[in-house]
């Protein structure tokens, strides 16, 4: 299930949007954004496997995930934070996904994505979202 993602095609369970084998990373500065994708592609983390969006690319894609939940979906924490997402997206956050091997892998992406500023990392496991930052 760790596959690569593109921004074309987000993973989603009942319409609501799960990258297993990712992290969701989020920075409220363009800046700090691109000095982490640089920081983590220094630590050896291949491009394809970190994909950037802009608030503009987030808002278009949750908006259009939250429209099509599932109601099994409605009380689910995958929604929730989906919403968080776009509610950021819409002050002009930027999001990162970052594809990782395991949990090893997400804390020290976490770790990376912490010392550039980063306020939100979540990691997408099987059955669990684990909040990382």
């Amino acid at each position: 299930m760790n596959e690569t993602i593109t921004k074309d095609e987000l993973p989603t369970s009942f319409g609501s949007f799960n990258p297993i084998g990712h992290m969701m990373v989020g920075l409220p500065d363009p800046a700090k954004a691109q000095a982490l994708t640089e920081a983590l592609r220094a630590s050896g983390l291949p491009g394809e496997d970190l994909v950037n969006f802009t608030p503009r690319e987030s808002v278009a894609k949750f908006e259009a995930m939250t429209e099509n939940a599932s109601d099994a979906e409605a009380f689910g924490y995958e929604l929730r934070m989906q919403l968080r997402y776009l509610e950021h997206a819409r002050r002009g956050w930027y999001f990162l996904l970052v594809k990782v091997q395991d949990g090893e892998g997400a804390s020290r992406a976490a770790e990376i994505a912490r010392s550039h500023g980063a306020t939100l990392a979540v990691y997408y496991r099987m059955l669990v979202l684990q909040e990382m930052i």
